[in-house]
């Protein structure tokens, strides 16, 4: 009985995070959808989910519909021909309520409204946290976070040097660390050099040598242990504060998880591997696991979700935001189409590539949070 109830808890929670996930992504092309709307931009459908269709309605011109899985999700919009947006019926319309005879200024708009809409989601939510008290989590507090081991990727330096799941680190070589953020600056700034691991391991203290692993970062070399960290199990809670505070605190807070996420992309880039990169498994797992701790700690993951979406649209790729803002600022330069058969072949393209490294990326999600747990629980006992 006690498992078919935690089954069914946690059934609930995983529900919760698809939802949450499905909010995200309507809040996104809602964001279209409503600019599209103030500039008399005909949108045929606008659809959220993959799957069995569990809602359709007709509402004015545009079929609103719900798939079971509320995954992906699009606005159609008449005179954008873009691939895997509905059935594209309407994708050559050259009328006055068709995106291809607006003005530049709207086209861009249009295609900002998504990233827009994530990034106000984010201000919103967070400021509701900060009014009823923000919770110091290591996503928006990494300077308190204490460094509490909770993966040892397996043959890491982390791995030799004998680090277990749970393992507090307390200092390096002479130095105290109180924070995650504290370890990585010291273990980036020592690759390859012998380094002193104080930790503490049930309620014994210890000494550890590791060798720090060597990577390559904006052509410099920097230290890498190969550890996660795990979250305390409760969270000090900051004072409510007033709508005013709250509204400044959010700010200084989103523009902080915009600016890391944007370094993290880059940092992705510039690494020209994906190896740290989670998918959509992974996104969902993080989802399920942000349910169970509590309303305000799944705001503020939904408001980290967002602004990764906000931020990933900007990348300039056809399937993105970004790529269709590009093409619609190329067209405004050149002042003619680009040819459809380029179009399309390099919206075919990218929709391959893309395709094939969600594949790539959810068998490594599936890797590192079944695997990895195994792990765990091998190296708490």
């Amino acid at each position: 009985m006690i498992c078919l109830s935690t089954l069914f808890i946690d059934g609930l929670f995983i529900i919760a995070g698809l939802l949450g996930i499905g909010l995200l992504i309507a809040i996104h092309e809602f964001g279209h959808f409503i600019f599209c709307k103030l500039f008399k931009i005909s949108t045929p459908s606008f659809s959220i989910g993959m799957g069995p269709v569990i809602f359709k309605k007709k509402i004015g011109e545009t079929v609103f519909s719900l798939s079971a899985l509320p995954i992906g999700g699009y606005v159609e919009i008449a005179g954008n021909e873009e691939v895997g947006q509905g059935d594209q019926s309407q994708a050559k319309r050259n009328d006055q309520h068709s995106f291809a005879n607006k003005p530049y200024y709207q086209k861009l708009l249009v295609m900002i409204g998504g990233i827009l809409f994530n990034t106000i989601f984010a201000y919103f939510a967070l400021t509701l946290v900060f009014m009823a008290g923000m919770p110091k989590t290591p996503i928006l507090f990494p300077d308190e976070t204490p460094a509490i081991v909770g993966l040892v990727k397996s043959g890491s330096a982390a791995d030799k040097a004998g680090l277990k799941i749970g393992d507090l680190i307390y200092q390096i070589n002479e130095t105290a660390i109180k924070s995650t953020t504290a370890l990585n600056k010291i273990i980036q700034a020592s690759p390859a050099q012998p380094t002193r691991l104080h930790v503490t391991r049930d309620g014994q203290n210890m000494e550890l040598l590791a060798i720090p692993n060597t990577i390559t970062v904006e052509n410099k070399q920097i230290g890498q242990l190969g550890i996660g960290f795990r979250e305390p199990k409760e969270f000090e809670l900051l004072p409510a504060q007033s709508t005013i505070t709250s509204i400044q605190s959010s700010f200084k807070a989103t523009n902080e998880l915009i600016y890391k996420t944007y370094l993290s992309i880059k940092s992705l880039f510039e690494q020209k591997s994906v190896d740290n990169m989670g998918g959509p498994i992974s996104v969902i797992f993080a989802t399920f696991q942000g349910a169970k701790k509590g309303l305000k700690y799944f705001l503020i993951l939904l408001s980290l979700i967002s602004i990764n979406l906000a931020v990933l649209n900007i990348i300039p790729i056809p399937i993105m935001d970004g790529g269709q803002i590009l093409f619609v600022t190329i067209e405004a330069i050149i002042r003619r189409p680009i040819p459809e058969k380029v179009r399309l072949a390099i919206h075919y393209t990218c929709w391959v590539l893309i395709l094939a490294l969600i594949a790539y990326l959810s068998f490594g999600d599936l890797k590192r949070i079944f695997w990895d747990k195994i792990l765990t629980l091998i190296n708490s006992k």
